[in-house]
């Protein structure tokens, strides 16, 4: 965590336009009980780094509804699934909207069929991924220029996703846990760019995407930076891991 804050902080250094830090899911709670008990600080922490939106897995689901609720309240990013519901019983919204020189971004969170089982325990229900996506991206039709999706689903999924769902230009996905570099696969409108980073926080995936003046996407590139001993721990990061009894 506090080398994902330092090489953050670097990716913003380094970028030539505006940067959104995101996060696919299954990252506030862990399998086992002491893991869960580190969510006030993943919280607390990604809120630090500045994330501007996380998609819900399965693992966001796996505690109480009042733990749940009291998490997502304490997030100052969004957190987003278009097909977790109801939606107001979480308070999380099915996609954001970012305005960049004059392009708007649209981050659409769509969640693993997977979760249904610990969504049901909270009173909710997990609907199918890709209609629910569909229907957003017809939603966001005339709002937005680039449709990029936070994906909790696996890669068999996010691949159907690109051929079955008109109109997104990238997906972000977990893929299985599996690394991916950033590809390009034709979709029924162009090209998808599809990454994924890895799984439990061992790297940090960039892709950077490069538009027209009518917001098209006409070229990217993507890679993965692990996380090695070669990003120093943020200073900053320690002090409010060691405030959760947490060391780095």
């Amino acid at each position: 965590m506090a080398r994902r804050a330092t090489a953050i902080a670097k990716v913003r250094d380094e970028a030539s336009g505006p940067v959104l830090v995101v996060d696919t899911g299954d990252t506030l709670y862990g399998k086992s009980a002491a893991d869960r008990k580190q969510a006030p600080l993943l919280v607390a922490a990604m809120n630090a780094m500045g994330y501007d939106a996380m998609a819900i897995g399965e693992y966001e689901l796996v505690a109480g509804l009042d733990e749940v609720q009291a998490r997502f309240g304490e997030a100052r990013f969004s957190v987003l699934s278009a097909n977790v519901g109801p939606a107001g019983t979480l308070g999380i919204s099915p996609y954001l909207l970012r305005a960049y020189a004059g392009h708007t971004v649209a981050l659409i969170g769509v969640t693993s069929p997977t979760a249904q089982a610990r969504a049901a325990a909270l009173g909710l229900k997990v609907d199918d991924p890709l209609e629910a996506v569909r229907r957003v991206v017809q939603e966001l039709h005339g709002q937005a220029d680039v449709i990029l999706v936070l994906s909790n689903l696996n890669a068999e999924l996010n691949k159907r996703m690109v051929s079955e769902v008109p109109g997104i230009d990238a997906i972000l996905g977990a893929a299985g846990g599996a690394t991916i570099q950033a590809y390009g696969v034709a979709g029924p409108e162009g090209t998808v760019v599809l990454q994924a980073a890895g799984p439990e926080g061992q790297g940090i995936g960039v892709l950077t995407l490069n538009l027209d003046d009518q917001g098209r996407v006409v070229s990217y590139n993507g890679s993965v930076w692990l996380l090695t001993p070669s990003y120093a721990d943020d200073p900053e990061m320690v002090r409010l891991m060691e405030q959760y009894g947490v060391r780095p």
